[in-house]
């Protein structure tokens, strides 16, 4: 969204040139091999369910996806890693696309494979868990400004619904909790 046709000319060229930094914070299934890694895989749209992405086919878009551990948890409900993630490209469904693509869904992520409901691993509870949405929030933005050239940036904390389902599967503790780097 710009003011004007100037502003919104200067953003797109920041936006081409990747001169605009996003960072988001993702919860996603597992514990993945490294605490960070970087993503390089060109994804283009599903030739089956055209709703989806995927990195399987060749060709497609570049994409670049960085992510670093921020922690692990171990809870009855499973394991999941709680990532800061940061992107160089923006396309559909990246992040989701990324992180499905090493084995690890984001939580609440039906469309790339995360279970709808999660249920306890121990016999003792019954209760399931389950995410309206997916857990993907917009953490932070990055840019200069399109007239001045100041740098500006913007940062919003998770949402009140992503924060309790995260002390809800921190709570549900089983057994030992790492602290990523």
């Amino acid at each position: 969204v710009a003011k004007n046709d100037e502003a919104h000319r200067r953003l797109s060229v920041q936006f081409s040139q990747r001169e605009i930094k996003k960072t988001y914070v993702a919860l996603v299934h597992g514990w993945l091999k490294k605490d960070y890694g970087t993503v390089n895989s060109s994804i283009s749209r599903d030739r089956v369910r055209r709703v989806r992405m995927t990195t399987r086919l060749k060709g497609g878009r570049d994409a670049i996806t960085h992510y670093k551990a921020i922690r692990q948890i171990e809870s009855l409900f499973g394991k999941f890693t709680l990532l800061e993630v940061k992107i160089d490209t923006g396309r559909t469904h990246q992040i989701r696309v990324h992180m499905a693509s090493l084995g690890h869904a984001v939580v609440g992520d039906t469309l790339y494979g995360a279970a709808r409901e999660l249920r306890p691993h121990k016999a003792a509870s019954r209760q399931t868990i389950s995410l309206e949405r997916n857990f993907l929030h917009a953490a932070a933005l990055e840019f200069s400004h399109p007239r001045t050239g100041q740098s500006l940036s913007f940062s919003a904390a998770l949402p009140r619904e992503l924060d309790e389902f995260l002390t809800l599967v921190q709570s549900a503790y089983n057994g030992r909790k790492n602290e990523g780097s």
